[in-house]
């Protein structure tokens, strides 16, 4: 069933990795060469499950966006590795962008946009305060050290998920997390530096897909509004 997506809409899609071995394999065989050799390299079957659903749904999402078969979608990479669409169906303006952690993906789709998406498990983090003076501004490092117990470990994990999800969206890999600043009031998060963009026209949005996870969204139009949707 074809998917339809207006030029106002982000949508925000969720699904659990953890499937059946029959849904493994009708999934696999959507899969290019490339991708089915990096499956195999995988080392856990775990591992490699994971990798076979989020891609095999990845390509039945776009497909049905696309309206064509999952097997027919092909994907281009920039020099940081982040994924497109590649010709012909890259002129229909779609964009996208995933990730995934422990047993849940979320991928965002929109039109004419840049986009990212970043996902977190809440988990203990060992060695926390020396990992934000690393990695983090000095304010942004005061701010969530300024908070208690799960607090200060929520506030870490909402800040790593916004400064992912610029860097996704930019196309600019695992640069200086430094190179970000974010801002965070009562869970609402603002872009508020970026070494290499303006941050004007961005804005974040945090999102629980479920328990025990943290998102967020980084889109270069504020006006937009994020539908929320399962598969």
């Amino acid at each position: 069933m074809s998917l339809t997506l207006t030029e106002t809409e982000i949508h925000v899609w969720q699904t659990n990795l953890v499937r059946s071995s029959n849904d493994c394999q009708q999934l696999a065989q959507t899969l290019s060469p490339d991708e089915k050799a990096r499956a195999e390299r995988f080392r856990f079957p775990r591992d490699r499950d994971r990798f076979i659903v989020s891609r095999g749904t990845l390509r039945a999402l776009l497909g049905r966006y696309l309206n064509t078969s999952p097997d027919r979608v092909q994907f281009r990479y920039g020099d940081k590795g982040k994924p497109a669409l590649a010709e012909p169906l890259a002129s229909v303006g779609l964009e996208f962008n995933l990730s995934h952690s422990e047993d849940l993906m979320v991928c965002a789709v929109a039109y004419q946009q840049a986009i990212g998406i970043d996902l977190e498990y809440f988990r203990p983090v060992a060695d926390l305060e020396n990992l934000t003076q690393r990695f983090f501004t000095p304010r942004e490092h005061a701010a969530i050290h300024a908070l208690e117990g799960d607090r200060c470990l929520r506030s870490f994990f909402q800040h790593w998920t916004c400064k992912e999800a610029v860097l996704k969206a930019t196309g600019n890999g695992l640069m200086s997390l430094s190179a970000i600043e974010v801002c965070l009031q009562h869970d609402t998060a603002k872009l508020v530096r970026h070494d290499n963009a303006s941050t004007r026209a961005w804005s974040l949005q945090l999102f629980t897909p479920a328990p025990n996870y943290i998102g967020a969204v980084a889109m270069n139009a504020p006006e937009r509004s994020l539908v929320y949707r399962e598969c």
